[in-house]
């Protein structure tokens, strides 16, 4: 009978040690490592960029170059500083736009759909899994 309270005195020890160092082990993922000894928290919060907006828009094929457009958006410097995907569509408010190009500035030049052709524009704020887009603007 003793025996038998050993094993289970031994079984819930070894049960609570394995929620512990579960524990552990998602608590170590909040941190981001940049090297040994050191660690920051990713607790800064991701924020959408504003609305883009457009200039040098060339909406047709004129004197051999293809379309294009210079997008520019502002990104409050106290948020994480995330990477930037442009987005591009033909049309408006669609879920699944494709990504025109990636930076980490705050502004791309990417090619237009075609001759005359309308695009819908917007700026998608990524880190890690975490994205937020900005609203749309209208050119061409």
């Amino acid at each position: 009978m003793v025996f038998a309270a050993v094993l289970v005195a031994a079984s819930w020890t070894t049960v609570i040690s394995g929620l512990v160092a579960v524990g552990a082990a998602k608590a170590e993922a909040a941190w981001l490592k940049s090297g040994a000894g050191t660690a920051s928290a990713a607790a800064l919060p991701l924020k959408a960029p504003d609305t883009p907006t457009t200039s040098n828009v060339k909406c047709n094929r004129s004197g051999g170059t293809d379309p294009t457009a210079t997008v520019t958006w502002t990104y409050p410097s106290t948020f994480l500083p995330p990477k930037f995907e442009v987005l591009s569509s033909t049309t408006p408010n669609n879920a699944s736009p494709a990504v025109a190009a990636t930076t980490t500035a705050l502004s791309a030049t990417i090619p237009l759909p075609g001759n005359n052709q309308a695009a819908y524009l917007s700026v998608r704020s990524v880190a890690g899994t975490w994205r937020l887009r900005s609203g749309e603007v209208r050119v061409c």
